[in-house]
């Protein structure tokens, strides 16, 4: 289960779980070197976050391939803090975990949750930047050939976990194949299907076909721009940039630059 992101200072983190022991689960992924900058903010977030849920927050940070400094836990005295550190490359390597995905993809065969993990953050096992690209596009491929919402599902989750780390135009395209998926032209039909209800009845309340078509026009534009919408927030709290964010829920840039001022980013 997911939890709302809590914003310090125009900055986001990056996901939150909430466990079954009812603790919380607070995930960091890191493609620099560790600062004490960023167990300071690290440490805001948590304290944020336990005043808005009153509960045990339990953090793991994942630095990318080629990070191999463990950062100092922050100790200002009155309050310390811990966390657990994985480091990609020490446990992972980026190209066999690539054919492994690749090649239960392609067999068609059941991934369990290990494998969607793996498949979120391969794009961090390498090194290189470009190298990450190229793993996050063959992956995208991949699925794309499966043709359903788990698969579009696990393209925006690696999309969204390794964004600001992709290169073009391997970026481009895996936003491309997410702007088609049928994950997010579900969802399009789902806001369009409940828009034309929704003035379909206020056509009947007001009695005449004029309200009646007008309502339904209506509601049908209310329910499109409520999904853009939507999938804009998604994006946005995800750390998705402006400009992908616009093309991805087709709403003009000064739009989504209101909903990200709405939004607090």
């Amino acid at each position: 289960m997911h939890v709302p992101l809590i914003d310090v200072k125009d900055q986001t983190m990056d996901v939150v779980f909430a466990l079954e022991d009812d603790s919380l689960l607070h995930l960091e992924f890191e493609s620099s070197e560790p600062t004490i900058a960023d167990q300071i903010r690290y440490g805001h977030y948590d304290l944020e976050l336990f005043a808005q849920q009153q509960k045990i927050i339990r953090r793991i940070v994942i630095f990318a391939a080629g990070i191999q400094k463990t950062p100092e836990p922050l100790n200002i005295g009155s309050l310390t803090t811990h966390q657990n550190v994985i480091h990609l490359s020490r446990h992972f390597d980026g190209a066999d975990e690539l054919e492994r995905a690749l090649i239960k993809i392609q067999r068609h065969e059941p991934l369990d949750a290990q494998d969607k993990l793996r498949i979120m953050l391969l794009p961090m096992m390498f090194e290189k930047p470009q190298e990450r690209s190229q793993a996050a596009w063959k992956i995208t491929e991949a699925l794309q050939q499966e043709h359903s919402d788990n698969s579009a599902y696990l393209i925006g989750t690696m999309a969204a976990a390794n964004f600001s780390n992709l290169l073009s135009p391997e970026k481009e395209k895996i936003m491309e194949v997410l702007q088609m998926a049928n994950a997010f032209q579900e969802l399009y039909r789902e806001f369009e299907e409940k828009g034309i209800e929704k003035g379909f009845k206020k056509g009947i309340e007001k009695g005449i076909e004029k309200g009646r078509k007008e309502g339904i026009e209506e509601g049908r534009e209310k329910g499109r721009e409520e999904v853009r919408k939507e999938i804009a927030i998604t994006a946005l709290n995800n750390k998705f940039d402006v400009e992908t964010v616009a093309k991805l829920s087709h709403l003009p840039l000064e739009k989504v630059l209101e909903i990200k001022k709405e939004l607090g980013l």
